[in-house]
This record gives C-alpha cells, sequence and structure tokens, in this order.
C-alpha cells in the first residue's frame, strides 16, 4: 500500500515535473533569442505605438531574430530573383510573413480557432492567397477592407511594401469582457491586469556575409516582434507603476513568441 507520504509525491510528481521542463524549454529559446532593444535598427514606430496613445500604453515589447541564409527565402519566392532594390525585400518580408502563418504551430491555431468559430478545423487566411497580405478590393463602396487573418484573430494592419522595410504589421484585440472583469477586480487590490491588444511584426534584414561562411552565400536576420498594450489608470500612478499581466505569464508569453519563430525558421531552412 502507499503511504501517505508517497501518495503525496505521486500527485506532486506531475506538474513538478511539467513545470521544470516548461522551464528548461523557455531558457533554452531565451538563449537563443535574446531579446533585441526596440529601437528603428529593429522595428517600426507604428509596432512600438499604442492603438490609442491618449489612453494606452506598451511596456511589454519583445523582439527576437534569427540568422538565416537568403537562399532559404529565395527557395520560397514566387518569381526568383535576385536581391537588388527594395521591392526584393518586400518579396522576401511577404515570404517570411507567410513563412510564419504557415508553420504548423500557426496552423494549427488557426483550426482551433476556426473550429469554435466557424466549426471547420482549418486555419483560414494565412497569407497564402495570390493577394498575400494585402487589403481585400473593394465590393462597390469604393473603400478596401484590411485582410483579417486565421478567422479573424488578427487583422492587418500594413502588409510588406516597399515604403516600409519593417515588414508585415498586424494587430489583435483583447475581448472585453475578460479584460474589462480583471480591470474591475484589480480596483478591489487584485494585482493584475489584462492588456487591450497589440501588434506583431514580421521583417527581414538586408544581407549581409558571414566570415568562414561565404560558400553559403548572404545572410538575412528574420524578425519576430511584439508589443501589448494597455490602459492607463491615473490612480495606479505612472507608468512604471501600472498593473500588468504576472512576471510567469509574461515569460510564457515571450516563450511562446520564440517557439513559433523557430518553429518557422526550422521549417523554412529545413525544406529547401
Amino acid at each position: 500500500m502507499f503511504t501517505r507520504s508517497s501518495r503525496l509525491c505521486l500527485f506532486l510528481a506531475p506538474p513538478v515535473v511539467a513545470t521544470y521542463a516548461i522551464h528548461r524549454g523557455l531558457s533554452t529559446l531565451e538563449s537563443r533569442y535574446p531579446t533585441l532593444p526596440a529601437d528603428d535598427s529593429t522595428s517600426s514606430l507604428a509596432l512600438r505605438t499604442p492603438s490609442s496613445p491618449s489612453t494606452q500604453h506598451s511596456p511589454h515589447i519583445d523582439i527576437y531574430s534569427a540568422r538565416i541564409p537568403v537562399r532559404a527565402l529565395l527557395a520560397h519566392m514566387k518569381e526568383p530573383e535576385v536581391i537588388k532594390n527594395s521591392s526584393s525585400n518586400t518579396s522576401l518580408n511577404t515570404i517570411w510573413a507567410r513563412a510564419v502563418f504557415g508553420s504548423r504551430i500557426c496552423r494549427l491555431e488557426g483550426s482551433i480557432i476556426g473550429f469554435f468559430t466557424q466549426g471547420s478545423f482549418n486555419p483560414g487566411d494565412i497569407g497564402n492567397t495570390p493577394e498575400d497580405f494585402n487589403p481585400i478590393p473593394s465590393s462597390g463602396d469604393g473603400k478596401e477592407k484590411n485582410r483579417e487573418l486565421l478567422h479573424g484573430a488578427l487583422t492587418v494592419e500594413r502588409p510588406p511594401s516597399q515604403n516600409n522595410p519593417c515588414g508585415l504589421l498586424i494587430s489583435w484585440k483583447m475581448p472585453d469582457e475578460p479584460r474589462l472583469f480583471f480591470e474591475k477586480i484589480s480596483r478591489w487590490g487584485y494585482p493584475w491586469r489584462l492588456m487591450s491588444g497589440g501588434r506583431h511584426e514580421f521583417g527581414v534584414s538586408g544581407p549581409f556575409s558571414v566570415p568562414e561562411r561565404e560558400e553559403e552565400g548572404m545572410f538575412v536576420k528574420v524578425r519576430f516582434a511584439s508589443a501589448h498594450d494597455y490602459e492607463v489608470f491615473p490612480e495606479e500612478g505612472d507608468l512604471g507603476r501600472q498593473k500588468t499581466i504576472p512576471a510567469w505569464t509574461a515569460r510564457l508569453h515571450r516563450g511562446y513568441a520564440m517557439f513559433i519563430l523557430d518553429g518557422a525558421v526550422r521549417e523554412l531552412v529545413g525544406s529547401r
């Protein structure tokens, strides 16, 4: 028979092992993809600016990158070409964005959303149509509509273009019900709040050479950036004292972003 202490150990072992495994996995990703500074060299001002600057702030802006051979991207170009100008960089930004949304993890996420919202287990629009991430043409009213991805979970705010080297910018919005609930209990003393929404940006750097790897050709850095918006409550004090999600939850958010980046890079490079 199991003693009381042995039963307790059996009960606690699974969550302890799972917590340790998650911690080790996050530590590995964090060492592989250190956070980059949030400035003009790594992201656009649009990513770093809250949706409503007068009432919100963006305390969590996380940017990660990975170095890959240019040929890994060119292999997925609809009409392969040599990188000579900004229009080619636009094509690479589009390929990288399609690689992210076409990755296994994003397709699974979109399919789960589709199952619960549409009753169909498919990822929806992931930028793999001939229109890529461009706005949906007018249906007669003369106004284009921003393209929605993953069954409407994400909205394209800026498709890759020659006018902006930072690539695709998308936004998402937290449903009002959970956000308002946590804002309400935070006024009663609860120490955390949910974000109102945020943005993600997917860009590709200019090409560069890597010493001792010249035989692989030129390289680029592919980036995955994210920013979260929170409402500002004057009664909570200055921006440094405003409530956000717990630190461990923020770490999981960062880990998930790195996990998506890592998976997309592995699939992109491995499928050459």
